[in-house]
């Protein structure tokens, strides 16, 4: 990959000024922090709809303004452990078959009903 401009490879412990960069509307700025540095996309508004950080953890990506993500293919996530969680209501839909398998115990829980409605519920087959 060409890049335009000669990029400068900055040590962790030079210290770095809060840096800004310009991208049409928003502003890209890098931030070094005690724990590790911040970057940000920041709108004209002061608004933030973008934040990674890097912590003694690892990556965490905030997103503050909703999230679209359109594939036109197949897409595959993995991952050792994974969990879905909504503050609100949490819908999976599909217009097609939708298939969950289990190489273990599947646990439902519901603090209210739950209701099944098929042409035929089938069970054990």
């Amino acid at each position: 990959m060409a890049f335009p401009h000669q990029l400068r490879t900055v040590s962790t412990t030079e210290p770095l000024p809060l840096s800004r960069i310009v991208l049409g509307g928003y502003h890209l700025v890098l931030e070094r922090t005690d724990t590790g540095g911040v970057l940000r996309l920041i709108g004209r508004d002061g608004a933030q709809p973008i934040e990674l950080a890097i912590t003694p953890e690892g990556p965490v990506l905030r997103l503050r303004s909703g999230l679209a993500v359109v594939v036109d293919g197949e897409l595959a996530v993995t991952a050792e452990e994974m969990s879905l969680h909504a503050r609100g209501a949490l819908r999976l839909s599909s217009d097609e078959q939708v298939d969950v398998r289990s190489g273990g115990d599947v646990a439902l829980r519901a603090n209210d009903d739950v209701k099944l409605n098929g042409e035929r519920i089938e069970l054990n087959c």
